[in-house]
């Protein structure tokens, strides 16, 4: 997939990058493999979209199973989405300062931020969502709309899951930042080039 923003700790400096760390790539492979079904459901919803449009609107009726199918298609696409979007480094950044430095200041930037923030912050909330899983699961939860989606836990699987993708995907992006920390050229003329 093209890159839409070439802002990146590696744009134009491929030759910094070569090729990433065998872990990174396996993770970035499965990652990928993964996203495609995210990518599906944003079709999926927009057949189910179109259908409860048509069926609210051109045939008086509506249907409360989907209305919820355009919610869990919806939140699943964008939390599997977000791992995906680290993996081919397109999330959101604040670019203010950043542009201005090397490729090695913005890779340390993008590790210490993988290490400090995403990391942590993925791994606590899969751990603590999955007694809400479970939970969920135990009581066979099901919607409480009249003629909704049985099964909640299912939806409720998404937040570990795509946490899980979340952290293995900032740990692919820091073994990236680590090779390019490394390769990269750190002093030059006896001034650091961080």
């Amino acid at each position: 997939m093209p890159h839409l923003v070439e802002d990146t700790p590696t744009a134009g400096h491929s030759h910094l990058v070569g090729s990433p760390p065998l872990l990174s790539r396996l993770i970035d492979r499965v990652i990928r493999f993964i996203s495609v079904t995210a990518h599906l459901s944003w079709l999926v919803l927009i057949v189910v979209i179109i259908s409860n449009v048509v069926l609210r609107y051109v045939l008086a009726d509506s249907s409360v199973a989907l209305e919820e199918w355009q919610w869990h298609l919806y939140g699943y696409g964008f939390m599997v989405g977000v791992a995906y979007c680290l993996v081919e480094d397109q999330h959101v950044r604040v670019d203010v300062l950043s542009e201005h430095w090397s490729p090695r200041r913005r890779a340390w930037v993008d590790l210490l931020a993988m290490f400090i923030l995403v990391m942590p912050f993925a791994f606590v909330v899969a751990r603590d969502s999955i007694p809400f899983v479970e939970f969920s699961h135990q009581l066979n939860e099901v919607s409480r709309s009249p003629g909704g989606l049985s099964h909640r836990w299912i939806i409720k699987a998404v937040i570990p899951f795509s946490m899980a993708l979340v952290f293995l995907a900032a740990l692919s992006r820091a073994l990236l930042m680590v090779k390019i920390i490394l390769e990269s050229p750190s002093v030059q003329k006896g001034t650091p080039n961080v």
